[in-house]
């Protein structure tokens, strides 16, 4: 069964085809990889090859769904879809986003529907309305969320048995102290998904991704930010010191990873460069809103979600003909970042 929307395959400009715009992104992806098996490695060799084991698993496991799904459909040309569909990138994503400790059985099931529930059943590449990678990573977080450790079982390693820096800032004792060092967070030196916590890294990749046009800079930046922005007012009203309080906001978790890889798929975000810059700062303010008010610490992939299913809404109501207005937009703009910090600090205050 397919369920068909009017979404359109991403175009990209400069001729840019999407073969090259994905090679640049699977790259992007793989070298995050690369250096997360490194790291692991460095924590011991059961690290190490869980993490690459993990990553051919899911990746393993897009590609046999699509199989099978396009036999089932009786495609005729079932190898040549698939390849063109690039499940890979799903699969590197969905592995990426996952804790290191996350069994094999949950990293198959959750890359099974990741791709048919999160891909396949809207009709495929490019038809889709969520983010696959994120649709996956729901399903097992709601299904199997305390399988998802950030240790191997009898192998606790220095620095990852202490509690997940966004456990640390969801709880009341630490409010904007040093518990986990500013370069810790920027350079992944401490637990999480295999993948998110490389922020530097991920930042020069974004940078690259941007300069290639396989990304629309806006969405990264306002994306991190507008939640720069509202956690350091909610800070500054708090009564912590806001500067630190937004860069252990932005630097945790997998806010950064989200900004470069997940907000910025033109296949579920708006086609507009305004609506780009709502879809993004809507996602700053859900994803600040859940790490204050809510049991959800992170926040970042329902957030997405969340703005991914108000895409077609945004795209309805900013695209427009001409180019004017541009004052009234930057206004809109600036009221749109206020009111989402005003919101998220009352929240906060109240909670």
């Amino acid at each position: 069964m397919k369920i068909i929307f009017k979404r359109t395959t991403p175009t990209y400009r400069n001729s840019l085809n999407t073969k090259k715009v994905m090679f640049h992104l699977t790259l992007a992806l793989l070298i995050v990889s690369i250096i997360s098996v490194g790291y692991y490695f460095s924590l011991g060799i059961d690290y190490g090859i869980k993490s690459i084991l993990m990553i051919a698993v899911s990746v393993l496991f897009t590609y046999v769904c699509e199989i099978f799904y396009y036999f089932l459909l009786k495609e005729k040309n079932i190898i040549e879809t698939v390849n063109n569909s690039f499940y890979y990138v799903t699969g590197i994503l969905f592995a990426l986003i996952l804790p290191i400790g996350t069994p094999y059985y949950v990293v198959i099931f959750g890359s099974i529907f990741a791709i048919l529930i999160g891909k396949l059943i809207f009709g495929g590449f490019g038809q889709n309305i969520f983010n696959p990678a994120l649709i996956g990573r729901a399903f097992v977080m709601m299904s199997y969320g305390d399988k998802l450790t950030t240790t191997l079982p009898n192998k606790v390693v220095d620095g990852l048995s202490s509690p997940t820096p966004t456990t640390i800032l969801s709880g009341t004792q630490w409010m904007g102290s040093s518990e986990v060092p500013l370069s810790n967070l920027y350079l992944g030196f401490y637990k999480g998904s295999i993948g998110e916590s490389f922020a530097i890294l991920i930042i020069i990749l974004g940078i690259y991704l941007a300069w290639k046009k396989v990304l629309d800079w806006r969405m990264p930046v306002f994306y991190i930010g507008s939640s720069f922005i509202i956690s350091f007012i909610a800070g500054l009203f708090h009564g912590l010191n806001p500067l630190i309080f937004a860069l252990v906001n932005i630097g945790i978790g997998g806010l950064i990873f989200g900004g470069v890889f997940m907000v910025t798929d033109p296949v579920t975000s708006p086609s507009n460069p305004f609506g780009k810059i709502i879809f993004s700062i809507g996602a700053a303010f859900f994803t600040m809103l859940l790490r204050f008010s809510s049991n959800m610490p992170e926040g970042v992939l329902y957030s997405i979600l969340i703005m991914n299913m108000l895409t077609p809404m945004i795209d309805k109501y900013t695209i427009v003909p001409t180019n004017k207005n541009e004052n009234k937009k930057l206004l809109f703009i600036i009221m749109f970042i206020l009111v989402s910090s005003l919101l998220v600090t009352l929240v906060w205050k109240g909670a």
